[in-house]
């Protein structure tokens, strides 16, 4: 049974990051690896025959009046310009607000601002996460020691400095970098690193803190500051690329954190469904009244598999605690397809729900609402729109 329509819905995009400014004509060779958590040089081709860019190829040529060939639809693309296609393309992704993580340069570092991507994304509202690893990077580069760094680290968790800077949840890619078991640690094993550190630092500019004992120590500060606030803390976890080693980045590893009574209050937000681990995570979010699950990247990436990740994650996952987002980057198109296809999607699990009698047909729209956009309304404290 096909659902409701739901592109009526402003979405929130409860975690994405910025567009690049400048959009010169893409070549094949340059617009394929946008379509991929691959790093490597050749994976492009790989990923042309992937069923989301194929997807994308054929969605864009719809868009932009074409025959649906990556030739010409790139040729249509750069004829139309950057401005142009972002507006028609945010026509149809009906971005009401945004929550941006703003210090990933990964993809490119010539990017918008925070408040410029509110135009970007049609008018929508913005606000930002603070990634917490990127934070600590750039305090061991303007501080003499450890101590220093922790001083510096606890004043800006400040949540009402971090309001003022609008600021409305933390970020954390401990996944990427050491995994998500997070162990309790003394101060002097964590300060053991700051030399090294330093060190590279000072050498290079900058520094990509890699030290288990270190990150363990100065996130579970954050945790213990979020708890304190009720202030939201978003994970990684899940696929990503090849910096992440899959099984540290299940969030049931993280089960001695959720079960520490000193964190019961930390809103934890898990991205990307946790993906292949969804299960995992609906279940965490089915047990531990603190545990969120968003379906961001999942959603476009897994491009087959849409409806079967709102499936898992609405097995065991109360709906108040399912949110949306596409974790889009670069370029307009990863928005766009996340908030068409995942309005779509959501629609089609719901309709079923509701031909199976799980759910009555008036309950469909108020559990997609809560998906798209209500619950991030509440988990971030923010006004919705009158």
């Amino acid at each position: 049974m096909m659902g409701i329509d739901l592109s009526g819905i402003g979405v929130v995009d409860q975690h994405c990051h910025q567009w690049r400014k400048s959009a010169p004509p893409y070549t094949p060779e340059t617009y394929r690896p946008l379509f991929t958590e691959g790093v490597d040089g050749r994976i492009g081709e790989g990923a042309a025959s992937s069923i989301y860019y194929r997807w994308t190829i054929r969605e864009l040529a719809r868009v932009l009046n074409c025959d649906p060939i990556e030739a010409e639809v790139l040729a249509a693309r750069a004829e139309i310009g950057h401005e142009a296609l972002a507006t028609k393309l945010m026509a149809e992704a009906n971005i009401e607000g945004a929550i941006v993580d703003f210090w990933f340069t990964g993809r490119g570092s010539d990017l918008f601002t925070v408040d410029e991507m509110g135009n970007q994304l049609g008018g929508a509202w913005t606000r930002s996460a603070l990634r917490l690893e990127s934070l600590l990077e750039s305090l061991i580069v303007e501080s003499a020691d450890a101590a220093e760094v922790e001083e510096r680290f606890r004043a800006r968790l400040d949540r009402r400095s971090l309001r003022d800077d609008g600021i409305v949840s933390l970020k954390s890619i401990i996944a990427y970098r050491t995994g998500l078991q997070i162990g309790k640690v003394e101060q002097d094993e964590a300060y053991a690193y700051f030399p090294v550190a330093k060190e590279i630092a000072t050498n290079q500019g900058r520094i990509r803190i890699d030290d288990k004992a270190f990150l363990d120590y100065f996130l579970r500060i954050a945790l213990l500051r979020a708890s304190e606030e009720r202030f939201p803390v978003q994970f990684h976890t899940g696929f990503g690329d090849p910096d992440v080693f899959l099984p540290t980045g299940n969030p049931i590893v993280m089960r001695g954190v959720l079960q520490d009574p000193a964190f019961r209050d930390v809103p934890f937000v898990f991205l990307h469904a946790a993906y292949p681990y969804v299960r995992e995570l609906g279940y965490l979010a089915s047990v531990y009244p603190n545990v969120h699950l968003d379906f961001g990247l999942a959603i476009p990436f897994a491009a087959s598999e849409y409806e079967e990740i709102l499936r898992q994650s609405l097995a065991l996952a109360p709906a108040t605690r399912v949110l949306y987002s596409s974790d889009g980057f670069a370029i307009p198109e990863h928005h766009w397809f996340a908030a068409a296809q995942g309005r779509k999607a959501l629609s089609n699990v719901l309709g079923d729900f509701v031909a199976k009698g799980m759910i009555g047909e008036d309950e469909q729209l108020e559990i997609a609402d809560q998906i798209l956009r209500g619950n991030a309304y509440r988990l971030y404290d923010l006004e919705p729109p009158a």
